[in-house]
């Protein structure tokens, strides 16, 4: 036998997986906790593809198999642009809550605040993704361009149910900047704000009418909001909450068609809080505890069981920075030096997932807290600024 001519190369067989179309390859993904997606996404190219892809995440939100993750968007020092990151929990594990032991090598590595986009969060997350009477709308940033740093704002509409048949829908009165704007539904309406110019007067604030497909301003809600960065918005008892990261609430009132300052009881703190069911939970920086208050039944109290978690968080060097609904649950991210003495030139970012309970007796009422896992999610510059959350369903 002639030892020049080359054996015949071996056709390498697919998978049985592989093999099938890809509808109901990404129905199959959709399917599976996004937790389990950066093993996954190193498969191959193709399933690293359809992981980030937006179908799988329409997929997953046709199937009702979306899960709620925490983003957070952070001003890091050596970068110009705000940077996202996503909460990650390490599947099929343990959590502990690792403030209640002080050696650092005994620490958990089980949760994450992972940068967006990665294999553990290939996406951004959307601004907005809602069904809307019988139509889907998703608001999504386009790419950026080689010559701008923006990314803009469009927003995308289909009849519910009908596969691959997005459409553009019409277009904002303003461009808007993607990680700068929030969005939300009330009354098969779509109020999208900020995110544009600070002097943009006329258009900073508009609302879509499903019905007749077209957008329409919002009264200008001041100077004092226009010019600061916006955190979240709710809708809460047929009126619109703006929060920006001052920690200061707005309200605007689609029936008398103008703005105010959000009021609350809690007074004396308004600067953390966050709403569950129908409470607002707060921290107050004063005392060092959570408190609680029921928009219903005009009742309040701290929450009780949280002893252990209140005494790390009057350690010196320790800020809260937000609280969060992550599930139903309270999520509070805190940050403190990574070193004691506040010279280091590195913070850690603690996170924390609280189950809450109403207890009730003849007297009043009480909420309980026990602390499901706390650990260190991410270390950032100490000069690092926090922008806002998002808590989206993905």
């Amino acid at each position: 036998m002639n030892s020049d001519v080359e054996p015949p190369q071996k056709k390498k067989k697919k998978t049985p997986f592989s093999s099938l179309p890809e509808e109901i390859v990404v129905s199959c993904l959709a399917r599976i906790s996004n937790s389990h997606y950066p093993k996954l996404s190193l498969v191959s190219k193709s399933f690293c593809s359809l992981i980030s892809s937006f179908d799988l995440y329409i997929a997953r939100f046709h199937l009702e198999r979306t899960e709620k993750v925490l983003h957070v968007c952070l001003q890091l020092p050596d970068r110009c642009l705000p940077s996202w990151f996503s909460l990650w929990i390490k599947p099929d594990q343990t959590l502990k809550i690792d403030y209640m032991d002080k050696d650092d090598n005994n620490r958990s590595c089980n949760t994450k605040l992972v940068p967006v986009p990665s294999s553990y969060s290939p996406r951004e997350p959307s601004t907005f993704l809602r069904k809307v009477g019988l139509k889907e709308y998703a608001i999504l940033g386009q790419h950026r361009s080689s010559t701008t740093l923006h990314n803009h704002l469009e927003m995308k509409v289909r009849n519910e149910g009908v596969k691959n048949e997005w459409r553009k829908a019409p277009s904002m009165r303003v461009a808007r900047e993607k990680a700068l704007t929030v969005a939300g539904v009330l009354n098969e309406k779509i109020y999208v704000m900020g995110g544009c110019k600070a002097e943009e007067t006329e258009n900073w604030a508009e609302v879509f009418d499903t019905k007749t497909q077209t957008w329409e301003a919002l009264p200008d809600p001041g100077a004092e909001l226009r010019f600061s960065l916006l955190k979240s918005m709710r809708m809460i008892e047929g009126k619109v909450y703006v929060e920006n990261s001052e920690k200061k609430r707005y309200v605007y009132d689609p029936k008398e068609g103008r703005w105010d300052v959000a009021a609350t009881a809690l007074v004396h703190d308004q600067r953390i809080m966050c709403y569950i069911d129908v409470c607002w939970y707060l921290y107050d920086s004063v005392t060092k505890c959570c408190l609680w208050y029921d928009i219903t039944r005009k009742e309040r109290g701290m929450v009780k069981g949280l002893e252990a978690f209140n005494r790390n968080c009057r350690g010196g060097g320790v800020r809260v920075i937000t609280l969060a609904n992550y599930r139903e649950k309270l999520l509070i991210l805190w940050d403190e030096f990574e070193k004691p003495g506040g010279q280091c030139q590195n913070k850690n970012i603690w996170c924390a997932v609280i189950n809450l309970e109403r207890r009730n007796d003849d007297d009043d009422d009480e909420v309980w807290g026990t602390v499901e896992w706390a650990s260190v999610v991410l270390t950032v510059p100490s000069s690092y600024v926090f922008l806002r959350y998002e808590v989206n369903s993905v």
